[in-house]
């Protein structure tokens, strides 16, 4: 399979593209190879066409069935991977809020238990923005944020309630301390969440399929590169969307670490510096 066509290649060519530069990539080159077809090429097609009558009838008779399946094709998968980055997003809030309401609630525990638990969530957020994520950037998921959670669960569930406040308040912390767990979990799924392979295939093959119908239409050259040209592009535009979306934590358009980062400046950073 000739390298430009490898999935895992193209994912890397373009994780080292900026936003901006992904977009101009996707665009620039579907409309370069539609302008280059109807400069190069279209004579060629012209002359196969040429005894057929009402040849721009015909290929408008079926560019209208092919972009009428493409366009939802497209439209499906910029809805999934919107779903997708939405719902890592989502998880990625809810954990953060429920570290800083763990860090509230532990806030009320007897010394030394207090302290030894403030600090242990300290330790975590910080191990989130400064290890997870730039792992999860690269595709990677360490153990190290498990390891701390583990240590935090054993610390809420060795208080013993003297009294029955302290006893509520050890079960909602638990309760606090499940929902991370749970956000955390989802976060890490989005760490591999990517549209099949299988479908951006689809979607090669369908850019491929449009930009010949283009090519085969007969009309003033000049008009046949502007409107060829417009066309290619918002269909660049909309490949750069879904590629860009895809992989919540990995692709160019990937959901940040600001929700630790913010919490952790405003809930624990005080502390933290004493």
């Amino acid at each position: 399979m000739p390298r430009w066509f490898d999935l895992q290649w193209l994912t890397a060519a373009m994780d080292a593209l900026s936003t901006r530069q992904l977009a101009f990539f996707c665009s620039a080159i579907l409309v370069g190879v539609t302008w280059f077809g109807i400069i190069f090429f279209k004579p060629f097609i012209r002359r196969l066409l040429r005894s057929q009558p009402g040849a721009n009838d015909l290929v408008n008779f079926a560019s209208a069935g092919f972009s009428l399946f493409y366009g939802l094709l497209l439209g499906l998968l910029s809805f999934a991977t919107f779903g997708n980055v939405s719902s890592v997003e989502a998880s990625v809030d809810r954990e953060a809020s429920n570290i800083a309401a763990l860090y509230r609630l532990v806030g009320s525990y007897p010394e030394p238990l207090q302290s030894e638990l403030q600090y242990l969530l300290r330790d975590y957020t910080k191990y989130v923005i400064d290890k997870d994520w730039p792992a999860h950037r690269q595709g990677k998921i360490y153990n190290g944020g498990d390891l701390r959670l583990q240590v935090i669960e054993e610390k809420i569930i060795s208080l013993m309630p003297a009294s029955h406040a302290q006893e509520l308040l050890q079960e909602q912390s638990i309760k606090t301390f499940g929902e991370i767990r749970d956000a955390r979990f989802q976060r890490l799924t989005g760490v591999n969440t990517a549209i099949p392979g299988v479908l951006w295939y689809v979607v090669f093959i369908g850019a491929v399929i449009n930009i010949l119908l283009i090519w085969m239409l007969d009309m003033r050259f000049s008009l046949h590169l502007v409107l060829g040209g417009i066309v290619s592009f918002f269909l660049g535009v909309m490949i750069f969307l879904i590629a860009a979306m895809d992989r919540p934590l990995q692709g160019s358009v990937s959901v940040s670490a600001n929700a630790y980062k913010v919490m952790f400046k405003h809930a624990m950073q005080w502390d933290d510096a004493q």
